[in-house]
């Protein structure tokens, strides 16, 4: 079942693009868009069931956000955090999410270009921590680049092995 459908705009690489996001009620988004005539769909399940309040942490950790929106975190005396929110809420945080990552997607497709997919493959390689919100969408950009091969160049591979000679 859906929580969400809707669409905003996004860049990739001085490209504007419609992606239309899909809430699951599990809260996986299926972000679905078409870029230089190829259609790409990222599917982030990373925030979804009990990955939810993992996100929602570093979510309010990264900067203050609007309580009408995207309701409150408090955390009491005991270190233990309490999410004040609706489910209308945590959709719109989810909805920023994956606003967030494809501005990252964007910022990696604009600085690394051709190369974005081997950017990707390599960062996930050299950054395993999921330990604040940036590293966590820059890891969720990286993990959908590779799992949609974007960018990939079009290479037909021609057979070669050992002795072909």
């Amino acid at each position: 079942m859906d929580l969400s459908t809707t669409t905003f705009k996004s860049r990739i690489m001085g490209t504007s693009v419609n992606v239309r996001l899909t809430i699951r009620n599990t809260y996986e988004a299926t972000m679905e868009f078409t870029l230089f005539g190829a259609a790409y769909t990222f599917t982030v399940m990373r925030w979804s069931r009990k990955g939810l309040s993992s996100f929602l942490l570093l979510f309010f950790a990264y900067k203050c956000r609007e309580a009408a929106d995207f309701g409150s975190l408090t955390v009491d005396d005991n270190g233990v955090p309490t999410f004040n929110m609706t489910t209308a809420m945590k959709v719109n945080v989810v909805i920023q999410g994956a606003k967030d990552v494809m501005a990252c997607v964007d910022e990696i497709g604009t600085r690394h270009q051709r190369s974005v997919l081997d950017y990707a493959v390599w960062y996930r390689e050299k950054h395993t921590c999921w330990d604040t919100y940036e590293n966590y969408i820059t890891i969720l950009a990286c993990n959908c680049i590779v799992h949609t091969d974007f960018l990939a160049p079009g290479v037909t591979w021609e057979l070669v092995t050992f002795g072909m000679a």
